[in-house]
């Protein structure tokens, strides 16, 4: 087997972990676990998971770093910048899955394949016509995902994914900026402790951490964030070294379609033609925007670029 084709089957195990954390935190929140308190526990058990790793330390740099040697304190400072959006796409995303379906959720979190692109235009970074092709596309199928019935608007849950989303893609350029000058396990493990503490603390203030019965209730669930935060981050750092940054975001799409399959099977939730027909335009436009143009827009294997990590299913 070629590393290529280890690398596709590496991305679609992390797919198909990330489309299972969409109806399982679904689940946990129909709990009333408090979003905020949830994203608290979650992350800080993969964080104290991470923790061993990150005190070993993974090697020196990359082959492909250029430049002068960044400080030794940058994995620190890096992880802090990154932690912040990271803080406010999960919890953004957590409040959301209350208010929306697990299927639709896991459509609407992979826009953020479009977003970056759109933030990237303020540095300067200008997307060529299939682009915004795809914007069209993905915008058109985000309206027929959210509106089955023709509200005319969407709804409360939906705007959350939707601000996820847009916070997701924040998160994936300031990672861009020190994926390939730090430790990446530092690196992760500094924001995952960043989002569980100040998660947990803004639980506490508000009074809504839950009773001891519901986390023991739902400690499966926290648990499982482990494998889908910790596993799908490093198994997506391995795949990147044989596959190009657009390709693997493109592959990291099928969350969606794994999402809303987990969610009709456990959570019975029904997704009506019109709303697949949506998702299938989501995900068109997402492709379409990846593509490559004739500079090459895609990144050679081991060369991050703004699209690369991002633990949307988190």
């Amino acid at each position: 087997m070629s590393p290529r084709t280890k690398a596709a089957l590496i991305l679609v195990a992390i797919t198909i972990v990330w489309g299972l954390t969409f109806p399982m935190n679904h689940w946990a929140l129909d709990k009333s676990f408090d979003p905020i308190a949830f994203s608290g526990v979650r992350f800080t058990f993969a964080a104290f998971a991470f923790l061993p790793l990150a005190i070993r330390g993974s090697g020196p740099l990359p082959k492909s770093f250029k430049g002068k040697t960044p400080g030794k304190l940058l994995w620190f400072w890096g992880g802090l910048a990154a932690g912040f959006p990271l803080i406010i796409y999960s919890i953004l995303q957590y409040m959301g899955l209350e208010q929306t379906s697990s299927g639709k959720a896991g459509f609407i979190s992979g826009m953020y394949v479009i977003i970056v692109p759109l933030i990237a235009m303020f540095t300067g970074r200008f997307p060529g016509i299939p682009f915004w092709i795809g914007l069209a596309l993905a915008v058109c199928g985000l309206w027929l995902l959210s509106n089955p019935g023709g509200e005319g608007s969407l709804n409360r849950g939906d705007a959350l994914m939707l601000l996820s989303a847009t916070f997701t893609a924040v998160h994936v350029l300031v990672t861009s900026r020190f994926s390939n000058r730090v430790d990446p396990v530092r690196f992760v493990t500094v924001q995952l402790f960043l989002t569980g503490i100040v998660s947990l603390a803004i639980a506490v203030f508000r009074g809504n951490m839950p009773p001891s019965s519901l986390f023991w209730q739902t400690l499966p669930v926290s648990l499982f964030g482990i494998i889908s935060l910790a596993g799908g981050i490093l198994g997506q750092t391995a795949a990147q070294r044989h596959m190009r940054s657009s390709e693997v975001a493109l592959m990291l799409q099928l969350q969606g379609v794994f999402a809303a399959l987990f969610a009709m099977i456990f959570m019975d939730e029904v997704m009506t033609m019109l709303m697949w027909f949506g998702a299938f335009l989501v995900m068109a436009g997402a492709a379409m925007a990846q593509s490559r143009s004739k500079r090459g827009a895609g990144s050679p294997a081991g060369k991050p670029s703004a699209g690369q990590q991002a633990p949307a299913g988190s």
